[in-house]
């Protein structure tokens, strides 16, 4: 090879300044990377601008192009020339101003960035002013035309071909603009809850055909009543306000807190009601805000939700919370988004979320109703996780011929469903490990078996003697894994998933069966433990899911289904994935947004029903998960599929207690080779556990 003349090399090496329409590139990315961020910094320009009014308009999913109008005060003339440049703003000139800002924006890098991916068009009058103009920017910001057009009050903007100057970018955007689009809706609801006394209308036009309405508000000044302009009336039905009180002295000793610390924030709290019909399948409509500014509270959300489902472990609450703190208290200038934050009294925080809303769910608590006799007697009940079924009673003979025919089947449905769960939990004591100081193990031998009993300890000194390792090597190898079997089962599944590989289980030799329920097995110098049930019992569920395709039973009539824009949109898009599970639809294109779905078949399976929220809870998968985009070939399942799926595959699996041979156990163990996460079973049980290493023993 060449050496490069000298004076080449030396050039190469010179800093330059990065020309401004590269930095413009470059740095467009950190505020404006999708669609949704697109929407979203300018709708928070025209709610800084006091408007009352905002429409968002996308052509072709925003694609083509993306305007927002409002009414809000407008631009002065003598702004339009620092307007689109970088790094300008109205809202702040130091870094100690951030202590006082009480707007969205401040940063001054969204109209900047949005003139560096595509065609930027400002149509404003300020409100103080008698003309309106039309402003046109470059690639960098900078105002290159301006004309007189026609009174309009307030500001709209275009922006036209976003992400044409980035070819893969746009290219990605292209291929996903569905995905993208669900975005919009998700960042737009967050604004159209929280914006009372604003009205937001969101539309969409394709091609030539006129606008679809996605959402739109009543410029109302309540959270409720924009609840039901999004959602409809229904979503408002069992939801409770959290009224604050301050954390007594049991919960701040729990986190840690003084007792003599004062709670110095307030603020606006609506969540659903824990009975067992007024949550949701799945945390789609949990919106958390602090001072008003849509965030990204995950540590408040999960806290909300465990605290949830020690009521109703089966579904998750609709939540609206508005933190409201001082200006001190809270740092949103953390990422370019400002959708992260951080609190200085977070402990604080938690603590008085945690005590009010477990004092609203212990009072729904406290009634229960049980059907028996065609009627409903309310009981108390002691502090534990209530579902119907579990508390449904078979009632006696001659009470149980007194009902109609409709009253019996949901009697025997449940008396049904409850003993597949006292059969499951059966099982549950089979598998559950015993003391393990001197146990029987099946040795296989050249197609021998032979049974003895022993204990782990036996078998540590057995096979240390069948490999010696040298102090030498000893000090070479890496220690694999260092979860405990006592552990958490996260930690041990994150360990074997770095660890194995899917060859890991083809190459594994085995060394016998242990107490007829477990297959003790080695890979080099380290020994496993594989439940034998469970690890069948997850090959056999990730078959059935992958494979089975529900039965459907058509309805008398075709019901209606009142879908949420964005929902009914992956519905449509996705239709295949639900008839996999038994749902049949009829799609009318030509129905107004939101109405063009209807139902006109339910999935059939032995004593299992299903409705409605079985549904949404698959839209919300395929949502979150992007199934049908990812190529994923397993069919996604609701989780009253896969707990149907689930006891099938428990019933069909090798049972605790069975004698296994030598092709029967590496049968077992191969199959683990094939599974998509052969780690736990789909009740959550582990299948396999490192036991220890050979080259580490004394």
């Amino acid at each position: 090879m060449m050496n490069e003349p000298e004076s080449t090399t030396a050039a190469s090496k010179k800093i330059r300044t990065i020309n401004k329409e590269a930095v413009h590139q470059i740095c467009s990315g950190q505020v404006v990377f999708d669609l949704a961020t697109a929407v979203k910094e300018l709708v928070e320009n025209s709610l800084d601008s006091g408007a009352t009014i905002i429409e968002v308009k996308l052509t072709d999913y925003g694609k083509s192009n993306i305007t927002i109008c409002d009414n809000g005060s407008g631009v002065l003339e003598s702004d339009f020339e620092e307007l689109c440049l970088k790094h300008h703003t109205s809202k702040l000139k130091n870094f100690t101003d951030l202590m006082s800002i009480g707007t969205f924006g401040f940063r001054g890098e969204a109209l900047s960035s949005l003139c560096a991916l595509g065609d930027v068009t400002i149509i404003t009058k300020h409100s103080t002013s008698e003309h309106t103009f039309k402003l046109t920017f470059d690639r960098n910001g900078i105002l290159i035309n301006k004309e007189e057009s026609p009174p309009k009050d307030g500001t709209t903007v275009h922006v036209k071909n976003i992400f044409k100057t980035l070819p893969v970018r746009l290219k990605e955007f292209e291929r996903n603009i569905k995905k993208e689009f669900a975005r919009v809706i998700q960042v737009l609801y967050s604004y159209c809850l929280v914006s009372v006394g604003v009205k937001i209308k969101f539309t969409n036009s394709v091609g030539n055909k006129p606008q679809n309405l996605i959402v739109s508000t009543n410029k109302t000044n309540k959270v409720l009543e924009n609840v039901k302009s999004v959602f409809g009336i229904k979503a408002i039905d069992g939801l409770i306000e959290i009224i604050m009180e301050s954390p007594n002295e049991e919960i701040l000793e729990k986190y840690k807190l003084p007792l003599d610390i004062q709670v110095d924030f307030t603020w606006e709290f609506y969540v659903s009601s824990c009975n067992h019909t007024s949550g949701r399948s799945c945390p789609d409509r949990q919106f958390l805000y602090v001072n008003g500014r849509p965030c990204d509270l995950l540590k408040v959300s999960r806290l909300i939700n465990q605290t949830y489902h020690n009521y109703n472990n089966k579904q998750y609450p609709f939540v609206f919370l508005n933190l409201k703190l001082k200006q001190e208290c809270a740092d949103v200038n953390v990422t370019p988004d400002k959708r992260k934050v951080f609190f200085t009294q977070e402990q604080l925080i938690f603590a008085t979320i945690k005590m009010n809303i477990t004092r609203e769910w212990d009072k729904a608590q406290k009634i229960f109703t049980l059907l028996t006799d065609s009627s409903l007697i309310k009981k108390e009940k002691s502090k534990r996780n209530i579902s119907p079924v579990k508390d449904f009673y078979p009632m006696p003979k001659r009470q149980f011929l007194n009902l109609n025919r409709e009253e019996r089947n949901l009697n025997d449905f449940n008396i049904t469903k409850q003993n597949k769960k006292n059969e499951e939990n059966q099982l549950e004591e089979k598998k559950k490990v015993i003391d393990v100081k001197e146990l029987e193990i099946i040795v296989v031998r050249n197609s021998t078996t032979m049974k003895m009993n022993t204990n782990l300890k036996r078998i540590q000194l057995k096979l240390q003697g069948q490999k010696k390792v040298e102090s030498n090597e000893k000090k070479q190898k890496r220690m694999k894994y260092k979860t405990q079997l006592t552990e958490k089962n996260e930690d041990a599944e994150k360990e074997l998933e770095k660890e194995l590989t899917m060859e890991s289980f083809v190459n594994m030799q085995i060394i016998g069966q242990f107490n007829l329920g477990f297959i003790v097995a080695k890979l080099d110098s380290d020994l496993f433990i594989i439940d034998q049930h469970a690890s069948d019992e997850k090959f056999q569920f990730e078959k059935l899911s992958n494979e089975t395709k529900l039965k459907t039973q058509i309805l008398i009539a075709p019901k209606l289904l009142n879908l949420a824009t964005l929902n009914e949109g992956i519905l449509i898009d996705n239709q295949s994935i639900f008839e996999d599970n038994g749902f049949s639809f009829i799609i009318n294109s030509e129905a107004n947004q939101g109405h063009r779905v209807k139902l006109t078949g339910m999935p059939v399976s032995g004593g299992w029903q299903f409705d409605e929220r079985d549904i949404e809870e698959l839209i919300f998968m395929i949502k979150e998960e992007g199934h049908r985009d990812s190529g994923i070939s397993q069919i996604p399942r609701p989780s009253r599929i896969r707990d149907m799926l689930a006891s099938r595959a428990c019933r069909s699996a090798i049972m605790i207690g069975k004698t296994l041979n030598l092709i029967e156990m590496r049968k077992i163990i191969n199959q683990m080779s094939t599974m998509k996460n052969p780690w736990n079973c789909p009740h959550g049980r582990p299948t396999i556990r490192h036991l220890f290493s050979l080259c580490f023993l004394k």
